[in-house]
């Protein structure tokens, strides 16, 4: 992990973290059935893998506390579609298990929409920045990542914690 990584872990264990959808979709499907993680039948799933489930976990364990938004959880359940029925349905049926002990922040859109990011970023994020001074943004969004960066905020990019952690 580079310095600038556990710099902004440490900063916000103690806050909490509010993991994007792309990777709260991997913590869903991984928690339902984590053959499905990496298999290539599953599209939004395919660039991840096994150990990038157990990462997130891992990750997410290091924080005081999980937050999450309804626009990142109407997401999540958005992406659902593209699963095979069988599994979607048993998916959305482990839902509320999944995310029940994660705190839902309510973000009124209008106020995201009136953000400056939101013309290039949309709601879902929109939302995100908005929350970012209060809670470590994990996402694998390199446009999100560098939208903040380039506006003085921080979020922590998963694809480069998991390519750093990888060469180590």
């Amino acid at each position: 992990m580079s310095s600038h990584q556990e710099i902004l872990i440490d900063k916000y264990k103690n806050k909490g973290i509010l993991i994007d959808a792309n990777l709260a979709l991997l913590y869903l499907v991984g928690s339902y059935d984590l053959r499905l993680v990496g298999d290539g039948k599953y599209k939004k799933l395919s660039k991840y893998n096994t150990e990038d489930y157990h990462l997130l976990i891992r990750l997410k364990n290091v924080f005081k506390k999980a937050v999450t938004t309804p626009h990142v959880l109407t997401e999540v359940s958005n992406l659902t579609n593209d699963l095979p029925e069988k599994t979607k349905s048993a998916c959305l049926k482990n839902f509320y298990e999944t995310f029940v002990e994660i705190d839902e922040l309510v973000v009124p859109s209008m106020e995201a929409a009136q953000m400056p990011e939101f013309h290039f970023l949309g709601l879902t994020d929109s939302a995100l920045v908005l929350v970012s001074s209060l809670f470590l943004i994990v996402t694998d969004d390199a446009r999100l990542v560098q939208k903040m960066s380039e506006s003085g905020m921080e979020a922590l990019n998963f694809s480069h914690l998991r390519r750093h952690l990888l060469s180590a």
